[in-house]
């Protein structure tokens, strides 16, 4: 019996039906086009059977062979001929004008009704997720998963859904009806939805907040599918075996998680009535921004109530134009800010040019640097809408506030708008500091326009230590922190430190939208902050330690300069202190008599002895092979003219400029070459160093690498060290009674280059502006004055970090006693509303929290305040033994009063504390994990966490004694 085959139907899904209906009308006119290309779509069906019947001939088994003896005259015929059989030209057609305003007004409205729907659903979800948080206790609690929905509606329908949670994943038939929206009937479930509409997936509330701790979304999702497909069931796509994309719909429920959390930032700040200030000091640095301690006028004047911030810009955060079609306006997080404000202060400064037109002179630091000047980053930024980012953090690393830059380059409305914003937010009266690579380019910048006029008493500018290389010697002395009062021990680096941090988000965020571009540089960001909070007294423990250390090793130099004879005193004493300090005035004084048209006169000197050697060179070549380079006697002669012509005209350019018997400007040339590398050198260095002392752990790879760019760069050291030798060689040698100052230092060798710190004395560029002052030209006297120099930078250190500790308990005690207070007011009104009292209207019964009544909104609010309570009493008892050492050593006298308020908020949280936990029947069991981290570290120590001091100690070097065990910091300070 023969077998009948019939073809199965197809049935049209409902989905694609109603996209039918709904585009009707643009695909009928889209089929009249394609209908009008009739002619073209007839040849492409000719060429398509033109190809069938060549196909069916190749695959005959005998058509291929058919005439074996012509076979090669065939060949080479078809390889001389060039026909188009069987080809029809296919006309490109590009996309019509009106298609393409069609797609992209279609695609703004789709982005626009996205958005218009999160907005709707927020306002409905954020309460609902308050008070499942306070009733599952943060989804910490053994109810996390349980259903709280109350509706009981008879027209209730079900549908199916994806759950993902932390151990699994399932399909589920869920109930939802008319009355509750499904996204608030997956929270009160612990789930939120991927999609503000008829969600399909939606994602436990705990994964949510385990991602927040801040993992990408792309490897935590694929991370996540396969850890919970072998434990669950698979979740597929419709019609298909293959697993879901949960990227998109995850990320949807990422970006409702924040604003959830955003959202109750905002509600308990309102409720608490914060103001700017403390809400930096909550979200950014507790030592910057806490309140004053009350003991001010104690404190020197130079270093009382001072705020230190860094400005910086980086250009690698670019965003490309194309990457993403964003309809909607850019949402600015509240870590930057407003594109408003840097418009204002873009439009104020045009102002001032227009009515004032100042004349800048020739500034060489802000030519030095490059960021500066937007001609020399047009090239990177074409075809990018956002160019980069500008910061502004305080000494302790945490981030303040961001600009975004936008098709730009470093323009001064950024950091005057960073700095403009800071001052408007901070107490008139305080003291601000800022440590920028062209400090002193924005400093005579304000100057000359009078920007910010009324706060200039009050700001002090300074550039970065690292980047002091294209600062010239008359700049440092009035703007390197190491030479000015006020700084302590700023380098001014913690942006580049911050940007190294940000530096894994560089790649993908080129790729997203602006808005997610924002959002995913501030969540981290405020996660760097939080982490730098919690570990903050241990900060400020190594910062003491690390200015304790320098203090001992300084006064221990210093010693041995002391006793030696001061050749310049007419009584044959030995040096004093006194001596230095006079010294120093000296060198500023001279400072301001050197002009910068001296220090360019300089510059040209260096040309001119530059052209001078190339000439010598062409000569000593010339003599001995003229054949080679001489082809007639009219070219010698005509070749010897020049040369003579040129110099003359060097040698009158070097007597203008002032040629006498000073060191060779080519030497200095050299000595400021070495000094570019030995910043880079220490640049490099730096994550090594930040490994031992401020705890940045790195990992046997990347220790690696930068012991191999240390290394490369060896080489290129070695050459530049050769030659500084051979200068100063030459220059001793034709001025033998001149004092040198770099006379111990000679010959220089690798070793001593890179023990040199950046403030060495070796750097100091004195001797080289025609000075015979013991400041520029005797080695003893450099050294006494950089010793006295960095023993007033450590006791400013001192003194910042007394009042940055007094601070930093000073807010945590304000804020501990703030959210008690508002508990004990909120638990009195809801007192009193059981009691059927009327207390009058608030600010807590004025907010906007759903349709919850008075007694159930401040119900919500007393739960997401006693939570708030105890984490910071939490953060209170982790700080208490830093924080005690702290008070033991760092200026204890002035800590005193603050640390007996310290001692009783610590008994009091242990109280609290111990109130609210559930009282336990039998003791808990103490595990020895000190025995087992012994064991583990001896015996399965996989190497991942090595530095580089102990991988030196490995080696058999002896280790560093631990200053933070022993008591000689303390001494050291007394």
């Amino acid at each position: 019996m023969a077998k009948t085959r019939t073809k199965k139907q197809v049935t049209v899904p409902r989905k694609i039906r109603v996209r039918r209906e709904v585009n009707h009308v643009r695909d009928s006119e889209a089929l009249e086009r394609v209908q009008g290309l009739h002619t073209v779509m007839a040849r492409m069906d000719q060429a398509l059977a033109t190809d069938t019947r060549l196909a069916e001939e190749l695959m005959a088994p005998d058509g291929y062979y058919d005439d074996e003896t012509n076979q090669e005259g065939n060949e080479d015929a078809e390889e001389d001929s060039d026909s188009d059989d069987g080809w029809v030209p296919i006309e490109i057609v590009e996309p019509d004008e009106i298609d393409l305003a069609i797609e992209s007004n279609l695609e703004r409205l789709r982005q626009e009704a996205i958005r218009f729907n999160w907005k709707n659903l927020v306002k409905d979800l954020h309460p609902v997720y308050l008070k499942q948080k306070s009733v599952t206790k943060n989804w910490t609690a053994e109810n996390t998963y349980s259903d709280y929905t109350s509706c009981s509606c008879i027209s209730s329908a079900r549908r199916p859904i994806d759950l993902v949670n932390i151990y699994g994943q399932r399909r589920e038939r869920l109930k939802f009806c008319s009355c509750t929206p499904d996204a608030v009937r997956l929270v009160q479930m612990g789930y939120l939805p991927g999609s503000p509409i008829r969600p399909v997936t939606a994602f436990s509330i705990p994964l949510l907040i385990l991602h927040n701790c801040h993992i990408g979304a792309m490897p935590f999702t694929t991370a996540l599918n396969q850890y919970l497909e072998p434990r669950s069931n698979r979740l597929t796509v419709r019609n298909g075996k293959h697993a879901r994309e949960l990227r998109k719909p995850f990320a949807a429920a990422v970006d409702l998680y924040r604003e959830l959390v955003d959202r109750t930032e905002a509600v308990v700040g309102d409720v608490l009535r914060l103001e700017e200030r403390a809400v930096l000091a909550a979200r950014s640095c507790p030592a910057c921004f806490g309140p004053s301690p009350p003991n001010l006028n104690e404190y020197p004047w130079m270093s009382q109530d001072k705020l230190i911030i860094c400005l910086d810009g980086n250009f690698q955060h670019r965003h490309h134009s194309k990457a993403s079609r964003d309809y909607v306006r850019i949402r600015t997080p509240n870590m930057f800010v407003s594109q408003q404000e840097v418009d204002a202060m873009k439009a104020k400064i045009i102002d001032i040019e227009l009515r004032q037109k100042p004349k800048d002179k020739r500034d060489r630091c802000t030519e030095a640097h490059k960021a500066a000047d937007d001609k020399h980053n047009e090239s990177s930024w074409k075809g990018c809408d956002d160019t980069g980012l500008m910061g502004c953090c305080c000494r302790h690393d945490a981030a303040i506030y961001m600009a975004n830059i936008n098709k730009s380059g470093e323009q001064r409305c950024f950091p005057m708008a960073l700095l403009n914003k800071i001052l408007n937010n901070e107490a008139p009266h305080r003291h601000v500091g800022i440590l920028y690579d062209i400090g002193c380019s924005l400093d005579k910048y304000m100057a000359l326009r009078g920007l910010l006029s009324d706060q200039r008493d009050r700001l002090q500018f300074a550039t970065s230590v690292f980047h002091a290389y294209v600062h010239s010697w008359t700049c440092q002395l009035d703007y390197n922190p190491c030479f000015n009062k006020g700084w302590g021990l700023s380098d001014g680096e913690g942006l580049e430190r911050m940007w190294s941090y940000l530096s894994p988000l560089v790649s993908p965020l080129r790729y997203a939208t602006r808005n997610h571009r924002l959002t995913a540089i501030s969540h981290r960001l405020k996660y760097h902050n939080t982490r730098g909070i919690k570990n903050l007294p241990t900060w400020l423990k190594r910062k003491f330690v690390a200015a304790a250390r320098r203090r001992v090793e300084t006064k221990a130099a210093l010693r041995e300069v002391l006793d030696k004879p001061n050749p310049f005193s007419t009584t044959g004493r030995n040096f004093t202190k006194r001596f230095f300090k006079a010294q120093w005035e000296e060198q500023r004084k001279f400072k301001e008599t050197h002009t910068e048209e001296q220090e360019e006169n300089r510059d040209k000197l260096v040309e001119v002895y530059k052209q001078e050697a190339a000439l010598e060179a062409l000569r000593t070549r010339l003599r001995n092979t003229p054949s080679t380079y001489l082809a007639s006697e009219q070219e010698a002669h005509k070749l010897l003219d020049e040369l003579e012509t040129t110099a003359e005209e060097l040698r009158k350019a070097a007597e203008s400029l002032g040629r006498d018997h000073q060191p060779e400007p080519d030497e200095a040339e050299a000595k400021s070459e070495l000094f570019v590398q030995a910043v880079e050198l220490w640049a490099e260095k730096q994550p090594l160093t930040d490994s031992r002392t401020i705890g940045h752990r790195l990992g046997t790879k990347l220790s690696e690498k930068i012991q191999k760019a240390i290394q490369k760069r060896r080489g290129p050291i070695n050459k530049l060290i050769a030659t500084f030798n051979t200068r100063f060689a030459q220059y001793v040698a034709k001025f033998p009674r001149q004092r040198v100052a770099d006379a111990n230092e000679h010959p220089l060798t690798y070793d001593t280059f890179e023990s040199m710190a950046i403030d060495h004395k070796f750097w100091n560029d004195g001797i080289y502006y025609h000075s015979k002052a013991p400041w520029a030209i005797d080695p003893d006297v450099r050294s006494g004055i950089a010793c006295i120099l960095v023993l007033q930078r450590v006791e400013e250190e001192l003194d910042l970090l007394t009042q940055e500790t007094a601070r930093t308990m000073t807010w945590a005690i304000s804020t501990y006693e703030l959210i008690s207070g508002y508990i004990r007011y909120i638990r009195a009104r809801v007192m009193a509303l059981d009691m059927n009292m009327d207390p009058p209207e608030d600010h807590i019964d004025r907010m906007e929290l759903g349709n919850y009544d008075r007694q159930e909104k401040l119900r919500i609010i007393n739960k997401e305040l006693q939570t708030r309570l105890f984490d910071h009493g939490v953060l209170i008892q982790e700080w208490t033994g830093t924080i005690t050492w702290m008070c033991a050593r760092c200026r204890p006298e002035l800590l005193r009063d603050i640390y007996s308020d310290w001692n009783d908020l610590v008994q009091r949280v242990a109280t609290d504390q111990t109130s609210r936990q559930p009282k336990k029947n039998k003791e808990e069991p103490v595990v020895d994990n000190v025995e087992e981290e012994a064991v583990v570290g001896i015996q399965v120590d996989d190497g991942e966490e090595v530095t580089s001091g102990e991988a030196a100690n490995s080696a058999g070097a002896p280790a560093q004694s631990d200053w933070e065990d022993v008591d000689d910091a303390q001494d050291a300070c007394d």
